[in-house]
């Protein structure tokens, strides 16, 4: 009856556990030096799938599977680890848990065995994140020439004004052909970016994240009471996106400083845990002991957060607590992985040097590799936003400039024209052009506000980071659409010559 039960709540954990792909080799390569540093412990295998079994990664569900089999039907964790290996899809996983059962009824060490995998998914995972660099690259060009598209359309959609009988479905059918491309190419983006979470989700948050929440509450509710309050008093579209982009400013800036900070962190984090692992075994000191020792000025923005955490040891708050409380105020999620891997291992009892490289090991991989993606992401973004202000300026010109055309045609028309006078060139501002004017302004409209969100949206999947940095990347690009409606249409009466 207890064994019917525990399968059961088994089935039905597995059934609500997700699943993404995308962050499954991460949270793999994360598995597995965290298994690799404690069993330097000399755990026994019971313990070490136990411990295995607790993480928060979707890799975890696999070890908790093979610890379910051996112990609800009492086989040895090499037959378990059979079982799963045979019935699991995952290459990578499939092979790993096979290799690991043949360890494992040979005999063979589980700390070397550990260590040697962690080393090879560490090759594998680096030319994983590459081959998606790669990628992303190549999308970041793509994205560029989609979005000319864009300038294309608005250009085609004046010029078969002006020479031309067109119909509103041709202009709906050409507008609705930028919107999709465009949203296409960010869509394409957003995919092709490696998927990966900067930030933990624990209780306690870094100063930048608690403020950034504040900021959210109080931006969301103020931006309820202006929208009403513009609508009311009928201001222009231009206007609500300057008023917008100015109440996400403040919202984007800290989550951009926050971003900022952890990357800082990130880095220093695998310095830090190699160095108090190595001063720990050399002089045989406790972790505490051997923090006491280290020279913290190499540590950059980390330095601070580790001062607070060797004062708060030195009070003698429970270790684990002072730890938890580190990962937390940094806000990093990578930290948080690398943490758990060292106080784990050396808690224990495992070896600290060994322990503190195999965390370093880890954080520092990841760290290279995210170094890589924002020097690829900070290119894309400059010329992003460089290509918005273009397109927008453009758009916003050639609808002004065909608009000023027509009424100087107009001006210009006899009072009385013959039948001949419509078969001229340009017959489509001197007929029913100016029929399809309004929706041609909602059309300039429709495509300058999609750019907008497609671009921020662009750049925030290129360069990853926290749902809160798009804040900041579409208030630059609402900012530049706002100002384009305010400016261009007055320098361009000022080149026809045209006073309203």
């Amino acid at each position: 009856m207890k064994k019917d039960k525990a399968t059961a709540e088994h089935n039905s954990t597995n059934r609500k556990e997700g699943f993404d792909l995308q962050a499954l080799d991460l949270d793999f390569f994360s598995q597995l030096t965290y298994m690799a540093a404690i069993s330097t412990s000399g755990i026994a295998r019971g313990g070490l799938f136990q411990y295995a079994s607790r993480l928060p990664y979707i890799a975890a569900r696999y070890f908790r599977k093979a610890d379910f089999v051996a112990r609800m039907f009492n086989h040895d964790y090499s037959r378990a680890c059979q079982i799963i290996g045979e019935k699991t899809k995952e290459t990578e996983v499939k092979a790993l848990l096979l290799r690991l059962s043949g360890a494992l009824s040979s005999g063979e060490g589980l700390p070397d065995f550990l260590e040697r995998e962690s080393e090879v998914f560490s090759e594998s995972y680096e030319n994983i994140y590459e081959r998606r660099l790669e990628i992303l690259r190549r999308w970041s060009d793509a994205y560029i020439a989609l979005i000319l598209t864009s300038a294309l359309v608005t250009v085609m959609s004046v010029v078969s004004m002006m020479i031309g009988q067109v119909t509103a479905g041709f202009l709906l059918s050409l507008a609705s052909m930028a919107i999709a491309v465009t949203i296409f190419g960010a869509w394409f983006m957003y995919h092709a970016a490696p998927r990966e979470n900067r930030t933990h989700s624990l209780p306690y948050r870094s100063k930048e994240q608690n403020m950034a929440r504040s900021i959210a509450r109080i931006t969301l509710a103020a931006g309820i009471v202006v929208f009403i309050f513009l609508v009311m008093n009928k201001v222009g579209l231009s206007w609500l996106m300057l008023a917008a982009s100015a109440l996400l400013f403040p919202l984007g800036v800290v989550a951009v400083i926050d971003d900022k900070k952890i990357g800082d962190k990130d880095t220093a984090i695998a310095g830090f845990l190699r160095s108090l692992g190595g001063v720990s075994q050399a002089t045989g000191t406790t972790i505490t002991e051997a923090m006491g020792r280290l020279d913290l000025r190499s540590l950059g923005t980390l330095k601070e957060d580790v001062n607070v955490l060797y004062t708060r040891l030195q009070a003698g708050i429970a270790p684990y607590l002072c730890w938890q409380r580190l990962v937390g105020e940094t806000g990093s999620e990578l930290i948080n992985r690398t943490v758990r891997v060292f106080w784990d291992g050396v808690s224990l009892g495992g070896e600290p040097q060994r322990v503190g490289n195999e965390a370093s090991t880890f954080a520092n991989k990841i760290a290279l590799l995210r170094a890589h993606r924002k020097l690829i992401a900070s290119g894309f973004t400059w010329l992003t936003v460089t290509m918005h202000t273009m397109m927008v300026i453009l758009a916003v010109f050639i609808y002004n400039v065909f608009l000023s055309f027509s009424r100087l045609v107009q001006t210009l028309m006899p009072e009385s024209p013959s039948t001949e006078f419509y078969s001229l060139p340009f017959s489509g501002v001197l007929g029913d052009g100016g029929i399809h004017t309004p929706l041609l302004y909602t059309m300039i409209v429709a495509i300058v506000i999609v750019l907008s969100f497609a671009n921020a949206f662009a750049i925030h999947s290129a360069g990853g980071g926290h749902l809160f940095k798009l804040a900041f990347y579409l208030s630059i690009t609402l900012a530049i659409s706002g100002g384009a409606f305010i400016v261009v249409p007055p320098v361009v009466e000022m080149i026809f010559g045209i006073v309203k």
